[in-house]
């Protein structure tokens, strides 16, 4: 996936309010740019000093009217990006799919996106292979704790019941799937943030248990854009 535009440089200042960052522009100039993440970025985005990469926001955005800028990435360690615009997982996820890069995925058909189910949840995309309905559920990884890529970074009640509304696909004779976007290259495996929300974890423990597939994709960042790289383990816990 490239951007429109390659990326301008910033640093970033302080965070006040969950989708406002502070950013010093390469003239000297602070702004206040949008965070599309309304996590924690821990390990992301913590220390004042970082440096951020930013998009331009066009003048008539819904989500962000007041902003010029948006927080796309950040390097929290020399030579390591991170990609924090959770909004950009479900394209990621679609160009897998359709690129066929994940070898679990080989095969399936993207049917539709945004596809209501369950009790008023709607799933990022059916998909069908082999005659078979696979509900696939996406999220963004940014979290890293070791070598380890955890999720979430923040307590997330929706996250917990979209793992029992794919759930209760498995009971009902279809297939399901979690998939984490990673966007970060410096993690070698996926496991759920038990210190963060110990409920999600439980809960994806027990997902799994029942037979939702958990699958993960590391995703490269740098200034042209977010790419594919390598499949990742899905752990239960993280060691």
């Amino acid at each position: 996936m490239f951007y429109d535009v390659p990326l301008t440089p910033g640093i970033f200042v302080r965070r006040e309010k969950r989708y406002s960052v502070m950013v010093r522009l390469p003239n000297g100039e602070e702004v206040w740019a949008h965070s599309p993440n309304p996590g924690r970025l821990l390990s992301c985005l913590e220390e004042p000093g970082t440096p951020v990469f930013l998009s331009s926001v066009p003048e008539r955005a819904k989500n962000a009217p007041k902003y010029r800028f948006r927080v796309e990435q950040s390097e929290p360690y020399p030579g390591v990006r991170v990609g924090i615009n959770p909004i950009l997982a479900n394209a990621l996820a679609a160009e897998i799919l359709q690129g066929t890069l994940h070898p679990e995925l080989a095969g399936a058909k993207i049917l539709g996106r945004e596809v209501p189910y369950g009790e008023g949840s709607r799933v990022d995309f059916l998909l069908e292979r082999n005659g078979q309905k696979i509900f696939f559920e996406v999220k963004s990884v940014t979290y890293r704790v070791g070598e380890a890529g955890l999720f979430p970074d923040a307590v997330s009640a929706r996250a917990v019941r979209h793992l029992a509304e794919l759930e209760s696909r498995i009971r009902a004779g279809d297939r399901a799937v979690i998939f984490f976007v990673v966007q970060r290259a410096d993690v070698t495996y996926v496991a759920p943030a038990d210190r963060i929300d110990p409920e999600y974890g439980e809960s994806f423990r027990r997902a799994v248990d029942r037979g939702v597939l958990p699958l993960a994709m590391q995703i490269k960042a740098d200034s042209a854009g977010l790419f594919p790289g390598v499949p990742l383990e899905v752990r239960c816990h993280h060691s």
